[in-house]
């Protein structure tokens, strides 16, 4: 039985046909692009599958924390790992109001893998600033990068 199937499959068809074009496969772009981005998620819209990292700075506390830039969005957020639950992130761009958005390290799986802050409208030359509040207690410790 199973030598009629593949014969059958080797046959030559009886009519002609046209061959269909090759297709590519592309991944999607971005979700938004400059204002449409502001406060929403760098992940939710496709702009962190190859980010710059504009400062990278560890933490008093151990947690390390990282300031990332999307050149197709034109937008920066934060993220860390290394942190512990209740830690609590917050990126800025100094001057500019509303521009402040933050995250909260919620569980240990959070501590165990990354969380990031929601996107800023950005350009090159602009400075943000990046801040963790160790859910521990003491001083909210900052850094400051300049986008490229």
């Amino acid at each position: 039985m199973s030598a009629v199937v593949v014969a059958l499959l080797l046959l030559p068809e009886s009519h002609s046909s046209t061959p269909l074009a090759p297709t590519a496969v592309t991944s999607p772009g971005p979700g938004c692009h400059g204002a449409a981005c502001e406060g929403r998620s760098p992940i939710g819209m496709r702009c962190a599958p190859q980010p710059d990292t504009v400062a990278r700075h560890r933490m008093a506390s151990g947690a390390w924390m990282e300031l990332r830039h999307s050149r197709e969005c034109g937008t920066t957020w934060a993220r860390t790992w290394g942190g512990r639950v209740g830690d609590r992130i917050e990126m800025s761009v100094p001057g500019r109001v509303g521009g402040v958005h933050g995250a909260e390290v919620g569980s240990a799986v959070d501590a165990e893998s990354y969380v990031y802050t929601l996107m800023s409208v950005t350009a090159p030359g602009t400075v943000v600033r990046a801040c963790l509040q160790p859910a521990a207690g003491g001083r909210k410790e900052c850094f400051d990068g300049r986008v490229r």
